[in-house]
């Protein structure tokens, strides 16, 4: 493989921390609230400790077949058909992410920003700006996440900015409803932190994928599940029990009722750096499928499976859908998770390590 087509450490870690953070950071406050109370950002601490049992088992795998993309060793593993029909799972499985991505976009810019655009004007754009991203390949993915990263930095000031008007005692006293109410909602963070899927099908264009790797997976892990705690916190201690009941996503009511000397609406400031993690989030999971397409259809270099994959996204993120439509596909996608991003990674890595002498990766 050409240097000019691989990625650094670096580089990976900020494609993995880029496709965790997503739609999840308007909603997960208020999705934790109506479970574990005041204690759910104790559950995005949990969840962080979960997913770093994912990640050595992401790990394991791909180093196990250190040139190669899931689409391409899961045939090895499997047999081609079984491997062939775990190909298409994580083609669909990054197009229905991509779909509840982009719908959940279109929800909250038509919500906060721009009320009267066409929902098809904004999902175009998006879609658009994915499809040109990932077009460029990982090289150019990894770079352009790296560089964007920078934004995250606003993002945090915003926050912190907004806890000069916090009240700790809206969250004390610590744990008062015990264990079992943060423990149910530990899975909720987890589907909101997803992304670690992505070095299934990057892990090939590493430069160096020993430790490096397991480090950059793991600081991007932490990274996560800091920047989530401090977001759900933030909204915690700013809003007291009654009022956070009647509202729904927080984390910008909290920033609108928030101005500097010379930014009267800094919500809009931060939805606006916001645009830019959900394009990096959609672009991961538009790459993921498509990779898919170009591997069974054995046309690595072709466009035309981006292209389709990018209309049939936008297409049905298209159809008329309210909140009840988006949360029926949000459970079912909950579901679909614990299969792709655990669940069938531990499959074969178990059945891999077993039959270690006929599946173990040459060197290319």
């Amino acid at each position: 493989m050409k240097t000019s087509k691989q990625i650094n450490s670096v580089q990976f870690l900020f494609i993995i921390f880029q496709t965790q953070v997503g739609v999840g950071i308007l909603s997960l406050p208020k999705t934790l609230y109506s479970t574990a109370g005041k204690d759910g950002w104790i559950a995005i601490i949990f969840a962080g400790i979960g997913f770093q049992i994912v990640i050595f088992v992401l790990y394991f795998l791909s180093k196990r077949f250190s040139n190669l993309s899931l689409y391409e060793y899961a045939p090895k593993i499997m047999g081609r058909l079984i491997g062939t029909m775990i190909s298409i799972g994580y083609i669909l499985f990054a197009g229905l992410t991509a779909i509840l991505v982009l719908q959940l976009f279109q929800i909250s810019i038509n919500t906060w920003i721009l009320p009267r655009t066409p929902s098809i004007v904004i999902l175009s754009l998006l879609s658009i700006s994915g499809a040109y991203l990932v077009s460029g390949r990982v090289k150019v993915l990894g770079r352009f996440n790296q560089f964007v990263t920078i934004l995250v930095v606003p993002l945090i000031v915003m926050i912190l900015v907004a806890l000069k008007y916090s009240d700790i005692r809206y969250i004390l006293p610590i744990g008062e409803h015990g264990l079992r109410p943060i423990i149910k909602a530990t899975p909720e963070g987890f589907f909101s932190m997803i992304g670690f899927e992505m070095a299934l099908f990057v892990f090939p264009y590493l430069q160096k994928k020993g430790k490096e790797a397991l480090v950059s997976l793991t600081l991007s892990n932490v990274a996560v599940t800091c920047f989530y705690c401090l977001i759900t916190l933030a909204t915690y201690v700013y809003f007291s029990p009654k009022q956070f009941e009647t509202i729904q996503d927080p984390t910008v009511y909290m920033l609108k009722g928030i101005s500097f000397l010379i930014i009267d609406r800094i919500d809009l400031l931060f939805l606006s750096i916001w645009t830019v993690s959900v394009l990096t989030s959609f672009g991961s999971y538009l790459y993921i499928s498509s990779e898919g397409i170009k591997t069974l259809t054995k046309r690595k270099r072709a466009m035309w499976p981006i292209i389709i994959t990018t209309f049939l996204i936008l297409t049905i993120s298209l159809f008329p859908h309210d909140m009840f439509t988006i949360e029926t596909l949000s459970n079912f996608h909950a579901t679909a998770s614990y299969f792709f991003v655990f669940g069938l990674p531990l499959l074969l890595l178990i059945i891999s390590s077993i039959r270690k002498t006929e599946l173990k990766d040459k060197p290319q």
